[in-house]
């Protein structure tokens, strides 16, 4: 029981701090940066990107082991019957690799960070409409009717022959 909740809170967290991330650099950085001159943007992306990759990298690398941790556990623990469960563990598992691929590359430090960093706006429009695919189908598995396994019993054999 404890760990399905230190999984829980470590999952919520860090899919927080790194959508909210997402959200600020869509919806304050990036506009702040369009309105400035080249000179000005290269002054300034050294004093985000750094701290950033690092929150990106840590909340990514926490997502991937707690979610996959998560999705075993319910596997083993649950009867989904004729549900899509499996089919959407990987099409989220899937959609959640881009996302994280997307954060790191527009945190990055390499000439292809950079290049993606040239549309940036475009990269984070993009990332954030994968989040909300990433929350419908974790919403649509969080509904799905499933049955909890029942326990398996050794069953001792009887005195009488």
């Amino acid at each position: 029981m404890i760990i399905d909740l230190l999984l829980r809170i470590t999952h919520v967290l860090s899919a927080a701090i790194l959508v909210g991330g997402a959200f600020f650099m869509r919806f304050s950085l990036a506009p702040m940066l369009a309105a400035q001159d080249e000179s000005s943007r290269k002054q300034l992306l050294p004093l985000w990107r750094p701290g950033w990759a690092r929150l990106v990298m840590i909340t990514s690398g926490l997502l991937l082991i707690s979610g996959l941790v998560n999705a075993v556990l319910m596997i083993k623990r649950n009867d989904f019957g004729g549900t899509p469960y499996h089919a959407l563990v990987a099409v989220k598992l899937l959609v959640g690799m881009v996302v994280f691929w997307l954060s790191a590359t527009l945190a990055g430090r390499t000439d292809n960070a950079e290049k993606f960093r040239g549309q940036l706006t475009m990269w984070l429009n993009l990332n954030l409409a994968l989040v909300l695919v990433l929350v419908g189908v974790a919403s649509t598995m969080k509904l799905l009717p499933h049955l909890p396994k029942e326990p398996v019993t050794v069953s001792q054999p009887s005195a009488t022959p």
